[in-house]
């Protein structure tokens, strides 16, 4: 009926696309066969009971003729339009190394962003909104193409000014860098990751994809452009075609992507013996390199030298005699594939290293990409995010943990004229503000922290730095899950307190005693512990009676 064009090496027919209620038609450019095409849509309107819309549908030409195309048109009652098109949510035709190619994705942010209220969100309502919306617009488009670096900066930055400043409002310090701010929690950061970073993970799916997908229409063009890698399982990564196409930059991360995957055996007849990590932890021709030198069929399969029974057959094949060293190189080859059990019954299968389950996943090749590039001392991850405490609590703790509040030491480097009596605290009156200072070594925060541990029946030594203090496992309350929650309450509400009063002394020229400001932390670590299910059942008024009681 339609003869569709041909694809690749073997010439494989492509006659249409169809997804949902989109349906795209290739034909030739005669108008015999666009007369068919459209008989074929009518015939199909009358045996349905539905009727295709001309009005609606476009015809598009590949190295036509303007003139030509409209009179195409015209015959078919629709209307001729122009390269790209949007097809599901994506543009074909465009060059993904273009800017402009990305301006929709562009805009989208720049439109959510002037729909929100920016001067009523807090650091930690930014932090939430930037991992859940702006995080993820661009996703859609970064698992097919790869973004150019201008591009992939652009986004950063207005992911970057929405995060420390808001759209709208004056210029704010940016307290933490970039680089820290998009490192894993675990390691510091908030979890945004680099885009660049997310885009290779997010291309990897598609070479996990492949193999697997064998029946697929997108598997077999693929194939049949490309050919197949000499694995046997992926298409071909030495890609000489234009930069518009998707799997160039798709190819360019089999390096990386090959580094996490790992074979199972079955029947040996898809994994390579020497070439395949199919056995321990390292590739078999790294593992004995004076036996793969010598080896007449490099790329030989596993059931090519292995029998299916035990004991094993061996089929080994060198260019010359071994030496005593071979020998016993062979020898230890041989004795550790001896637990070794070829399945007949059982196809190969390829399996991802870095999850339990063998199943590839986004987040997990995500995690693996980021932590190459990752060299990070320890940071008091539990203690600031396990925490039950409300998000912008945990938000500001984050800054703390990083000591990049703005306290006056950090004024003074930043913004001269804003610093406030940089060589005196406003808590001691004393020694130059710094946040370990702040909230650790000023007479205010030494007496609250006295307290706390003399409540605890602990004796403690201050450390070093308030990153330190988060660091320490100091169990006050107990090692039970509500001894653990409460002792991070407390220290937590002692540090948000402490920086509260700070601010009230600094601009309402407010100041409260020891007393108060310890009834504020016992209220606020109760009440955060109450609204936890840990406490689920245990009412306000008792928590607050005796921590230690309830704890136990």
């Amino acid at each position: 009926m339609l003869e569709g064009f041909r694809v690749g090496r073997n010439g494989f027919r492509v006659s249409h696309l169809q997804f949902a209620d989109d349906t795209i038609l290739f034909a030739n450019s005669c108008e015999e066969e666009l007369q068919t095409l459209k008989s074929l849509l009518l015939v199909f309107g009358q045996v349905s009971g539905l009727k295709v819309n001309l009005d609606k549908s476009n015809l598009l030409g590949i190295n036509l003729q303007q003139d030509h195309l409209s009179r195409l048109a015209l015959s078919l009652d629709c209307k001729a339009s122009e390269w790209p098109i949007l097809y599901l949510g994506l543009p074909l035709g465009g060059n993904p190394n273009a800017c402009g190619f990305w301006d929709p994705v562009v805009e989208r942010i720049s439109r959510r962003l002037d729909g929100w209220q920016k001067t009523y969100l807090s650091f930690g309502g930014r932090i939430t909104l930037v991992h859940s919306c702006l995080f993820n617009i661009p996703s859609y488009f970064l698992s097919l193409f790869k973004i150019p670096a201008s591009v992939a900066a652009k986004v950063e930055r207005l992911q970057r000014d929405f995060l420390w400043s808001g759209v709208g409002e004056g210029k704010r310090d940016h307290l933490v860098s970039w680089d820290t701010v998009c490192k894993p929690k675990a390691k510091g950061g908030l979890g945004f990751g680099k885009i660049p970073i997310r885009n290779r993970a997010l291309l990897g799916k598609w070479l996990w994809r492949f193999p697997r997908e064998s029946t697929a229409l997108w598997h077999q063009v693929i194939l049949s452009i490309y050919g197949t890698h000499s694995n046997g399982w992926d298409a071909n990564t030495l890609v000489r075609w234009s930069h518009r196409c998707p799997w160039k930059a798709i190819a360019q991360i089999f390096q990386d992507f090959s580094k996490y995957t790992l074979f199972v055996v079955g029947d040996g007849e898809r994994i390579r013996f020497w070439e395949d990590l199919w056995w321990g932890e390292q590739i078999l021709k790294y593992k004995y390199p004076r036996l793969f030198r010598v080896v007449t069929d490099k790329n030989i399969l596993v059931s090519s030298v292995l029998s299916s029974v035990h004991p094993f057959s061996w089929n080994f094949n060198f260019h010359r005699n071994l030496f005593d060293s071979e020998i016993e190189d062979l020898e230890r080859l041989m004795r550790s594939l001896d637990c070794l059990h070829l399945s007949t019954s059982t196809s190969d299968e390829r399996s991802w290293s870095l999850l339990s389950l063998g199943l590839f996943t986004v987040k997990s090749f995500f995690t693996a990409l980021s932590q190459m590039l990752d060299s990070s001392n320890f940071f008091p991850t539990k203690f600031v995010w396990n925490s039950q405490v409300p998000f912008k609590v945990k938000a500001f703790v984050w800054l703390v943990a990083h000591k990049k509040v703005n306290t006056n030491d950090k004024l003074q480097l930043r913004r001269p004229h804003k610093a406030l009596s940089p060589e005196i605290c406003k808590l001691c009156m004393e020694q130059g503000e710094s946040a370990d200072h702040l909230f650790l070594h000023s007479s205010v925060s030494l007496g609250l922290w006295h307290r706390l541990f003399q409540l605890a029946n602990l004796v403690w030594v201050p450390p070093r730095s308030i990153s330190d203090m988060m660091l320490i496992n100091f169990k006050g309350f107990g090692k039970t899950k509500r001894g653990l929650t409460l002792w991070q309450n407390a220290c937590i509400a002692l540090i948000w307190v402490v920086w509260r009063e700070r601010n009230a002394r600094i601009f309402e020229d407010k100041a409260r005693s020891l007393e108060n400001l310890w009834d504020s932390i016992h209220f606020l670590a109760s009440l955060w512990a109450f609204c936890s299910v840990v406490f689920k059942g245990i009412p306000l008024n008792v928590l607050q009676l005796d921590w230690l009681a309830v704890c136990s």
